[in-house]
């Protein structure tokens, strides 16, 4: 069974397609990613999502984003082969899991994409494990687990818009996995680009601009008392905490240079990781760090610098997994969990208090075929389950 995975995250830059094959454990499985930039119009609306957004704003905005990831999908399949189903992950443009009461919403309409490719979808993870009393984020480390467990305890950090942080304990370490929301990845240093630029760049391309300047240490320790950094976990976060109002208050105050401001950010980013797994987890020798925070080289370097009781790698090199590709792999993977009907155990993830089938299915024309494709999966035939009756199909 292969599953393409569809991500687009908090940094509102396109959309991942990678294609995962379920009958190859780990990261075996991986056949290939396709990555197609928003439209700057696109990206735009999205990003203006994240303040006040009319009902027939989004309505609008979700069917645009439906034909977005279907046009996405099907090239995909033309490049990378055929697929059996679809996990879409979607756009966030809320993400308040501690309101009341706490909430999570993705859009991009799932249904375009089914009608568009023929292919059944699997949608809307995170909002059952909000209903669950859980974050909503992350639900990635389970399939960090599934890639890149070994015999020794392990870090992997991805640094997309927001950093996350996971823990993995050894090969027959009892110990729980452990992961959560460090804060900011990318997302300041990008809005900071944005902002100094007046829109004519987007990111700091290597770490360039932070490479050039100075660490300001005084206000470093101001922004890491933000509340957020201090909080113990479960705990995630996104554009509504960490976004362009904070970037342009700071640097409204800020009396130093543009490439100061961004070294410094780039050192909020870092040093917030490095604490954050001090404080909550056991610590490892080596860290995996994927995203496009990855790229950045000044970033890295400040994640070394501040970790040096830990390797930090570069993930996609050592596993053979593009950066680009881990999340979009990972939701494919978790698409199969819930067509599987597997219950997922994140109680040290994102506090949900009892494991949960995470995910919606929407049929595509496919979905026949593809109840009898499950109805032989080991996980189906071992047991009783909804797939029962298909098995002597």
């Amino acid at each position: 069974m292969r599953g393409l995975g569809l991500m687009s995250g908090t940094s509102a830059d396109g959309v991942d397609a990678a294609v995962l094959d379920l009958a190859v454990a780990g990261c075996g499985g991986y056949r290939g990613v396709f990555t197609h930039a928003f439209e700057p119009a696109l990206r735009t609306e999205v990003l203006a999502a994240n303040g006040p957004l009319g009902v027939e704003a989004m309505a609008q905005l979700d069917r645009r984003l439906g034909a977005c990831y279907a046009r996405v999908a099907r090239e995909a399949v033309d490049r990378l082969g055929p697929v059996d189903f679809i996990a879409l992950h979607g756009q966030t443009i809320r993400h308040q899991p501690r309101g009341e009461p706490g909430f999570t919403l993705q859009i991009g309409a799932a249904a375009d994409i089914a009608v568009a490719t023929g292919l059944t979808v699997v949608h809307d993870f995170r909002r059952t494990d909000v209903a669950a009393g859980g974050e909503g984020a992350p639900l990635v480390p389970p399939f960090h687990q599934y890639c890149f467990q070994d015999e020794q305890p392990r870090l992997v950090l991805n640094l997309g818009g927001m950093a996350n942080v996971t823990w993995l304990p050894g090969t027959g370490d009892p110990r729980p996995l452990l992961a959560f929301d460090c804060g900011p990845g990318n997302v300041l240093m990008d809005a900071a680009v944005e902002l100094c630029s007046a829109g004519q760049a987007t990111c700091d391309v290597d770490g360039r601009l932070a490479a050039a300047g100075q660490c300001d240490v005084v206000r470093l320790e101001e922004w890491l008392d933000h509340v957020f950094f201090r909080q113990a976990p479960p705990k995630s976060t996104g554009r509504e905490t960490f976004g362009m109002p904070l970037v342009t208050r700071w640097w409204s105050s800020w009396r130093g240079s543009a490439a100061d401001f961004l070294a410094t950010l780039t050192a909020l980013t870092a040093e917030s990781v490095a604490r954050a797994v001090r404080a909550w987890t056991p610590g490892a020798a080596e860290m995996l760090v994927f995203g496009g925070g990855a790229e950045n080289q000044a970033l890295m370097q400040a994640l070394q610098d501040a970790m040096k009781e830990t390797r930090v790698l570069h993930g996609g090199r050592h596993s053979g997994i593009p950066g680009q590709a881990l999340e979009a792999l990972a939701f494919a993977w978790l698409g199969s969990q819930c067509l599987l009907g597997k219950r997922l155990d994140l109680e040290r993830v994102t506090g949900a208090q009892h494991p949960m089938i995470l995910g919606n299915i929407l049929p595509g024309d496919n979905w026949p075929d593809l109840l009898v494709q499950l109805s032989q999966q080991p996980e189906i035939t071992a047991r009783e389950g909804p797939y029962r009756a298909l098995r002597s199909v």
